[in-house]
């Protein structure tokens, strides 16, 4: 995947902090049948979020030849979940089969604490079994209240779309759990994506984008994400969210403290 197409699609999720608290609630909106206009509710409706929980999992074999050889995604598996007003996350991944990775993360505050386990902890000077401390900077943006910002915010949003080497499609609706869901997808053969950054960062395989975005209140369901490459195989991400559940994070006891 290059650089430019991943940072488009991470523009349709980021953008919000420009727009974050910055709306009223709105009435019930109508069905949509853009995907644009999809794609750009969901990522305004993230000004709203409080809480949110998320767990992925991986499928496919990533060919790696100089690492050793083959590594199996399908054991891997990360979870977190996010406190956006009392800036409290955590976050895991375990994935025993890339090099015995096991991490864990923690933000609390001002604060940042990551525990490393496996090879990994030596390339990175982590102390094994303990959490490392790290200061998080306070943010110095302000969120947007002008109403004209935001109107150019979400223009900003519509014109990453734009940039995309193909328009989004729109699916059957689905069920996500027992939300009803649109279901976008975008595509970017490996010719494209090379056209997007010629400088050589594209990776020569296709790559599909899936966005399933509940009907109630347009926040993201699922977010699904393959690459196809006869460099590295072919490997699938997927993501699912569960919002206004309860959150609890602490910092580590002190005795678990690199020193």
């Amino acid at each position: 995947m290059s650089r430019r197409f991943a940072l488009i699609l991470a523009a349709l999720l980021t953008t919000t902090s420009l727009v974050f608290a910055a709306c009223q609630t709105a009435p019930a909106a109508p069905l949509l049948t853009d995907p644009k206009e999809i794609l750009t509710e969901t990522v305004v409706s993230l000004k709203d979020l409080q809480t949110v929980e998320f767990t992925g999992s991986f499928t496919g074999t990533v060919e790696a030849a100089e690492l050793g050889g083959n590594f199996d995604l399908s054991s891997v598996k990360l979870s977190g979940a996010l406190d956006v007003p009392n800036k409290k996350a955590r976050f895991s991944l375990d994935a025993p089969t890339l090099l015995g990775t096991n991490i864990e993360a923690l933000l609390v505050g001002d604060a940042a604490y990551y525990k490393i386990e496996g090879m990994l902890a030596g390339m990175v000077g982590a102390t094994p079994g303990k959490y490392t401390k790290a200061e998080v900077p306070e943010s110095s943006g302000e969120p947007m209240t002008d109403p004209e910002e935001i109107a150019k915010a979400v223009d900003d949003i519509r014109a990453a779309l734009d940039e995309l080497p193909n328009a989004p499609t729109k699916g059957a609706d689905e069920k996500c759990g027992d939300q009803d869901c649109y279901h976008v997808t975008i595509t970017a053969t490996a010719d494209q994506l090379q056209e997007l950054d010629p400088t050589g960062g594209a990776a020569s395989g296709d790559v599909t984008f899936d966005l399933w975005t509940r009907h109630s209140d347009r926040l993201p369901a699922k977010l699904s994400v393959s690459v196809d490459s006869p460099e590295v195989g072919t490997v699938g991400m997927t993501f699912e969210f569960r919002y206004g559940v309860s959150v609890s994070v602490d910092a580590p006891p002190a005795d678990q403290i690199a020193p």
